[in-house]
């Protein structure tokens, strides 16, 4: 039986944190003995508490002054064999277990995002051969900008994974709780509100489409710092009355089915794994090519892409699929069949455990 350290020390939930849970729920039915690591009261903590997964959560001064004394006593006692970083602070928690403590404990670093890596000796000696085993990169993209920084990376590209047992549930009505007319199409940015997401674009795209529809509403979920800046936006644009600001939704599944196209405007992706949900969904996407969307994206026949930026190119294509309904037939049965073959979450779940297995005979 292989034993896994998982961490993860955010507060929020993104969808790093999301992809965490599906990798441990998938991993169930192997044989591993598997615990999280997490921040006290952390979202992550919360669902763990509540869905049954094991978990272990400490405060701030715990987890960096304990937390690397524990795994290297777990490592004494053989109990794992196997450190899995899921973020940049879980990672720099591996490090300090075994650059302090002496761990001799494999590690896997999992790489979601598509910010170049600081050129800090602390960092490259953490991402270096020696102190990362595995590196597991989500796209071709990300794998392009962790070997730049350190070309003798231990390297893999393992992409996110999206669940298909989708439960429907009838109790969440998006249009009756936000007020949205009945008869209106829905254009929905689901993402954090923070630069790189770029919903100014988003907004820009929704007045060029508002000039030629306007059986049209846009949605906007999530939460974030630039929420003032993002509002007041729209309100300069004119279109606030047609706008809608959620917030954070723990409905998130049952608010895509209800969205008619997701509008991805992002600058920078590791992948973006929101277009896979709705590609499960069978909802259309228009995306920026940011890094990640190419590789899940195939223009005209999983989806469209536009420029970072060009309102000109998402609204066009957006309008294009509000006229033709065929065409968003045939793109989302594409998208669907794509995103089956290549990122259902147990297939992805099962090459992380075949990473497991081959550090843990190894070690």
């Amino acid at each position: 039986m292989v034993g896994v350290i998982h961490i993860n020390l955010a507060k929020g939930w993104r969808g790093g944190e999301r992809q965490v849970v599906l990798l441990m729920e998938n991993l169930k039915n192997e044989t591993i003995d598997q615990i999280l690591i997490c921040s006290k009261n952390s979202a992550l903590h919360n669902f763990c508490k509540n869905n049954h997964l094991p978990y272990k959560s400490f405060t701030v001064i715990g987890l960096f002054l304990f937390v690397p004394f524990l795994i290297s006593l777990w490592n004494l006692q053989n109990k794992y064999q196997i450190v899995h970083c899921h973020e940049s602070k879980g990672h720099t928690l591996g490090f300090i277990a075994r650059f302090v403590f002496r761990s001799s404990l494999k590690t896997v670093i999992h790489r979601r995002v598509l910010f170049p890596l600081k050129q800090k000796k602390f960092t490259l000696l953490k991402y270096s051969p020696k102190y990362a085993d595995t590196i597991i990169c989500i796209s071709q993209a990300v794998e392009n900008v962790v070997k730049k920084a350190v070309p003798d990376s231990n390297t893999v590209i393992i992409p996110s994974g999206v669940p298909f047992d989708l439960v429907k549930e009838n109790s969440f009505n998006l249009k009756e709780i936000y007020g949205i007319p009945i008869d209106k199409k829905i254009v929905g940015y689901i993402a954090a509100l923070s630069f790189e997401k770029d919903h100014h674009t988003f907004l820009d795209s929704a007045k060029l489409i508002l000039r030629q529809f306007k059986n049209v509403h846009f949605v906007i979920i999530g939460e974030g710092v630039l929420y003032n800046d993002i509002l007041n936006y729209s309100d300069q644009l004119g279109i606030k009355g047609q706008v809608t600001f959620t917030g954070f939704l723990n409905n998130i599944t049952e608010a895509i089915s209800q969205i008619d196209i997701l509008l991805f405007t992002s600058k920078s992706e590791g992948l973006g794994s929101t277009i896979l949900d709705f590609f499960v969904h069978k909802r259309p996407v228009v995306s920026a090519r940011n890094g990640g969307a190419e590789e899940l994206i195939i223009d005209g026949e999983t989806g469209f892409l536009c420029d970072i930026g060009d309102s000109s190119c998402f609204s066009w294509r957006v309008m294009e699929l509000l006229k033709n309904e065929d065409k968003v037939k045939a793109i989302t049965h594409n998208a669907y069949l794509f995103a089956q073959k290549n990122y259902a979450a147990e297939t992805i779940a099962k090459r992380v455990f075949a990473v497991y297995n081959r550090l843990a005979v190894n070690s």
